[in-house]
């Protein structure tokens, strides 16, 4: 493994929007999931959105990500539709102590906090492994982005996850390092976790 520091990371802002009840935040991830309400289909990609932010040369604040993307989507009606559904999916699942207010919220904290904080990080970790290598890079779009492909460092796939999330025990976590880059990131550095992958191709 390769540890790169940069000192041009900056801090982030925490992910959280309010104080969540206990098992509060894994409900409704799992109800988020079983009603498919971020689904891109229907909410567009936020990878997308985000680059379009960026390439436009607004920088990458959660202040700035959050009215970029209101501005886009006109308002929060979109948000707000999402976190009836995680609600409503909740209620199937027998769970009656989630209130819509704290789901519409979950999906807000999702789409600017966590995003804001994912992408940025990402964003990041590529650029400096890129310089790391010498190499020219991309970032993926929303198809390639399904496949697990967060962008592109010369010919080579690469997945970018924060390094806390990287090996949780739920399997939509575990990258295959046979077939992308795998990097991961906190506030200070990145990793690159099989670098031998660079002479693979």
């Amino acid at each position: 493994m390769i540890k790169l520091t940069a000192k041009h990371y900056r801090d982030v802002a925490q992910p959280c929007r309010r104080s969540w009840p206990k098992y509060a935040t894994q409900l409704m991830n799992i109800a988020t999931q079983n009603s498919k309400a971020t689904h891109v289909k229907d909410n567009g990609s936020v990878k997308e959105l985000w680059l379009k932010m960026r390439n436009q040369g607004i920088k990458g604040t959660l202040e700035n990500w959050t009215n970029f993307y209101q501005q886009e989507r006109g308002g929060e009606q979109n948000l707000i539709n999402s976190g009836k559904k995680v609600y409503a999916m909740l209620q199937k699942m027998g769970i009656l102590w989630i209130t819509e207010d704290m789901c519409i919220d979950y999906i807000k904290e999702l789409v600017y906090n966590k995003t804001h904080m994912g992408l940025g990080g990402e964003e990041m970790a590529i650029q400096a492994i890129a310089k790391y290598y010498q190499l020219p890079y991309k970032f993926s779009n929303a198809q390639e982005e399904v496949q697990g492909i967060d962008g592109w460092i010369g010919k080579w796939p690469v997945q970018v996850k924060p390094e806390d999330s990287a090996f949780k025990g739920h399997v939509h976590n575990h990258p295959d390092k046979d077939k992308v880059l795998l990097v991961t990131y906190k506030k200070t550095a990145c990793f690159i976790h099989n670098p031998e992958f660079m002479k693979a191709l």
